[in-house]
């Protein structure tokens, strides 16, 4: 009986030591609500969570291999980084909406928190991926992308019609002009335009988008939705004052 039972624990022992072997968690085991409360209580999401735009909603998805099998989750956030004011000249800056992603997956690495900066989209015709973990920094070249680049005319059009349209009121507004000669043009109300994703594979690209995210070790479902063009913050009302902001 002694033996029986010896054989038993035995056997036992054998089959806990073999499920304790497993990972105890896996991330496509977690849960939608699981994966979000790790999120809300990141640093990250701490820092940026002011600069969230609140009328770009974030639902978070699963990740899902070619085989249909998930094995994660991911969110983005559209946030205001780097936050510019508008000047109506020349120079006149177009602040970009970029990506605050986080994502969670089964290599065992825990929460991913990556922010895809726009801000550099007219000087660089490049977008970057920083990994906040590590503070990794990914160069992403759009200068070969017509989905980018016509969006980037377009919007350089709109400036250019806004710095024509404020020269007018200007011309108009030439009676307040100081002793000084200075007028500057004060913004009272901002908005948000464009935005939308796009498949990099239907555009007449050299380089595609998602092949260099690929390339630089990046997973563009966790990143960014495909290819996402940001959206651009412009001023849509303002005034001539005869007092002129520290530029």
């Amino acid at each position: 009986m002694k033996r029986y039972i010896f054989l038993l624990l035995t056997i036992l022992l054998v089959f806990s030591g073999n499920v304790s072997a497993e990972p105890k968690s896996r991330s496509a085991d977690l849960t939608e609500k699981g994966f979000m409360k790790a999120v809300l209580k990141a640093d990250e999401f701490k820092e940026f969570k002011s600069s969230i735009l609140k009328d770009a909603a974030a639902k978070p998805r699963a990740l899902v291999n070619e085989k249909g099998k998930q094995y994660g989750w991911t969110v983005q956030y559209e946030i205001e980084y780097k936050e510019k004011n508008i000047f109506l000249d020349k120079k006149a800056l177009v602040n970009f909406s970029s990506l605050l992603s986080f994502s969670y997956e089964s290599d065992g690495k825990g929460l991913k928190v990556r922010l895809v900066d726009y801000s550099r989209l007219f000087e660089d015709q490049a977008f970057y991926v920083k990994d906040l973990k590590t503070d990794a920094e990914t160069k992403i070249d759009i200068s070969k992308d017509s989905t980018f680049t016509d969006y980037l005319t377009e919007v350089e059009m709109k400036k250019t019609q806004l710095i024509e349209e404020a020269a007018e009121s200007k011309a108009i507004s030439s009676d307040k002009i100081t002793a000084s000669g200075e007028l500057c043009y004060y913004c009272t109300k901002y908005e948000w335009r464009g935005g939308y994703p796009c498949k990099s594979a239907i555009t007449e690209s050299e380089v595609s988008v998602s092949s260099q995210l690929e390339e630089s070790g990046l997973n563009p479902d966790s990143v960014v939705i495909d290819c996402y063009v940001p959206r651009h913050k412009v001023c849509v009302d303002g005034e001539w004052r005869t007092y002129c902001p520290i530029q």
